[in-house]
């Protein structure tokens, strides 16, 4: 009889025995259950697991573990560079409390993200961090309220009022800040671009925002005249390839003033910079939504950096400790502050 040379891995007995604690412990170790344990025991454990290189076999643990230790992500839109800043501070908080992800892309379609949802609910997930692609509050609600479904938690585009916990950009507070900023750099028209709402919070909420400031700052007559500004909001469809004559038109009305085009997010910027190649307008000034890479486009291009990684990270901690409380605590919403990067894009104009 042949003998096998293969190494024989290491057990849930053998780690038991290693340890010195019984094999329920090491289980309850690898479910995250550590209420009971001491802080000794659980580094122990770890470093054990380490050395004998044990891997447990995840389909049998979940079969039998009221927690199964994985958190499915839906992404709206994988692909777009301010998506994967937002996974990296998921998957950083998850490693470091011993979860898995199982990620899927909706990519920007509401029947793809309640089908992927659907299947994570399938792999016996603990609970859904949903980046939503829009036109889909019903459905998010009634999976949010539907007794027995595992918690979910949004993540830079909520639903409100709120039915799960969330985490946004402060979106008010940057368009004040950018604002504000175009306001002391000399430019009296400014230009909004966004793609249509769609039930979009975040958009909804910085559009607002936006025609709010020049309301209040307008060329009205009232106030500081050098501190008024003026501009509109500008929705364009990607799909039929309008915004070049948008911009066009914004031109030739606006001509002779210090126009800034403010981009809603990082593809929307990309939208801008094509149609103004299109339209040879490079003339004019931008600022957008995003993350501080924009420093790398062109000479750069000021930004609200809405620190996409903090977001991610936040909203993973907010869901792991949901899941793992026994209290129904209310529903909370945080924003995180965006922050201000000025690059040359936005150089003040000569008085």
């Amino acid at each position: 009889m042949r003998q096998s040379n293969a190494k024989r891995k290491p057990s849930i007995a053998d780690v038991a025995a290693a340890v010195g604690v019984s094999k329920t412990t090491i289980s309850r170790y690898l479910h995250g259950e550590y209420d009971y344990m001491s802080l000794q025991t659980k580094e122990r454990i770890r470093k054990v697991i380490e050395e004998l290189g044990y891997r447990p076999n995840r389909v049998a643990q979940i079969l039998k573990a009221t927690r199964s230790n994985i958190i499915g992500v839906v992404i709206a839109d994988i692909s777009n560079p301010f998506s994967s800043q937002l996974l990296k501070g998921i998957q950083t908080e998850c490693r470091e409390q011993g979860i898995q992800l199982l990620i899927s892309d909706a990519d920007n379609s509401p029947k793809v993200e309640r089908t992927a949802m659907e299947s994570l609910m399938d792999s016996q997930v603990d609970g859904l961090i949903v980046n939503t692609a829009g036109d889909n509050d019903d459905f998010l609600i009634d999976f949010a309220t539907t007794p027995g479904n595992p918690p979910m938690a949004t993540l830079d585009r909520v639903l409100l009022p709120l039915v799960c916990d969330g985490v946004s950009t402060d979106n008010a507070g940057g368009v004040r800040l950018m604002m504000d900023h175009l306001v002391s750099q000399g430019f009296d028209y400014v230009a909004f671009v966004v793609r249509p709402p769609s039930g979009i919070t975040s958009r909804l909420t910085r559009i607002h925002a936006v025609e709010d400031y020049l309301e209040r700052h307008g060329g009205d007559g009232t106030g500081d005249a050098a501190g008024r500004i003026e501009g509109e909001t500008l929705i364009y469809d990607r799909t039929r390839n309008e915004l070049p004559r948008l911009l066009k038109d914004l031109g030739d009305r606006q001509r002779g003033r210090r126009i800034c085009l403010f981009a809603n997010n990082e593809e929307t910027l990309q939208d801008v910079l094509y149609a103004c190649e299109e339209n040879d307008c490079d003339d004019l000034a931008l600022c957008t939504f995003g993350s501080e890479n924009t420093r790398f486009t062109r000479s750069g291009i000021t930004c609200l950096d809405q620190q996409p990684s903090l977001m991610g990270r936040t909203c993973a901690r907010k869901l792991i400790g949901r899941i793992r409380s026994t209290d129904k605590e209310p529903f909370s919403l945080t924003e995180i502050p965006t922050e201000l990067h000025v690059y040359p894009s936005t150089a003040a104009f000569p008085v």
